[in-house]
């Protein structure tokens, strides 16, 4: 069963060998590695999401699984972005082998002078799997699900008008978190409305419950107190926070094995909104002009 109102319909993962689970979710198994790499990239798209929303069928087993295409173009530049966003842990080792070849180390971003994205990330992957064979930073995950959607929109031949369409129409929710969710120069996300991403980032407002906040500024200085994300914003806006000055707080983690353990998050300013809209333009013009690789 899918949610058709919720910010994503279809939601897939790759599970590795040895992982079950329960009825309600639907398994899909591949005899290729290849097929498995095209067919996760198309559904990590909003392209195919889109399909899945306008149906109104949230029934996905019976009467949607069936219906979905395979992408068999654009192989290039999708592979290496599907797995990228997917091999995050050892885990996904074999997986990684399997499909990892050396034009990957070609690839280059659609925006190569955006200062958030590691322009070195693809030159630096390795035929085994490490640690950076995946993206870390929430922004250069979303970067690579923006050009996905711009890749598979093209293979399945619409035009960008039809993308725009599709990400105006069918994603409100998407639209109203990328709104006001602001990232810093190292692309994490300060300050999120996102309601996936509780505890993400700084509170909205800063209160005698909230953690202590400090701000250091280039010159040496700082200060601490209970800043909310308002009180941040505002500071930028009026010229009082100039860039490289940090933003520092700490977070109970108790994600890991061992028990909660407190956190250090670090922010770097400026922080900056990022438009989907205007990203598929600059990612359309690239792969349409250019290719994914030099």
């Amino acid at each position: 069963m899918l949610s058709i109102s919720g910010e994503r319909s279809l939601l897939c993962a790759i599970a590795p060998p040895g992982i079950g689970h329960i009825d309600p979710v639907h398994s899909l198994t591949f005899r290729s590695v290849a097929t498995l790499s095209l067919f996760t990239a198309g559904c990590l798209s909003t392209t195919f999401d889109f399909w899945i929303k306008t149906t109104g069928n949230p029934r996905f087993r019976n009467n949607l699984a069936k219906f979905l295409p395979l992408i068999q173009s654009n192989e290039s530049e999708l592979v290496p972005r599907f797995a990228i966003l997917n091999c995050l842990t050892t885990h996904y080792t074999q997986l990684w082998a399997e499909v990892f070849n050396f034009d990957f180390t070609n690839q280059r971003w659609s925006q190569p002078d955006n200062p958030r994205l590691p322009q070195d990330f693809f030159s630096k992957l390795t035929p085994t799997w490490q640690r950076h064979c995946a993206l870390r930073t929430d922004y250069s995950r979303r970067m690579a699900l923006v050009e996905i959607d711009v890749l598979v929109a093209q293979a399945l031949g619409l035009t960008l008008d039809e993308l725009l369409l599709i990400y105006r129409v069918q994603f409100p929710v998407m639209q109203g978190y990328e709104r006001d969710t602001w990232f810093d120069m190292n692309g994490r996300i300060i300050f999120t409305n996102s309601k996936g991403l509780v505890g993400v980032g700084l509170p909205r407002k800063g209160s005698r419950s909230t953690t202590d906040v400090t701000i250091s500024y280039p010159d040496g200085r700082s200060k601490t107190s209970k800043f909310g994300w308002d009180d941040i914003r505002q500071m930028q806006e009026d010229g009082s926070l100039p860039a490289g000055s940090t933003i520092t707080t700490t977070v109970i983690d108790d994600t890991q094995p061992g028990g909660p353990q407190i956190r250090t998050r670090c922010y770097t300013a400026p922080f900056a909104l990022a438009s989907r809209e205007a990203d598929y333009r600059v990612a359309w013009d690239y792969f349409k002009n250019h290719g994914g690789t030099n």
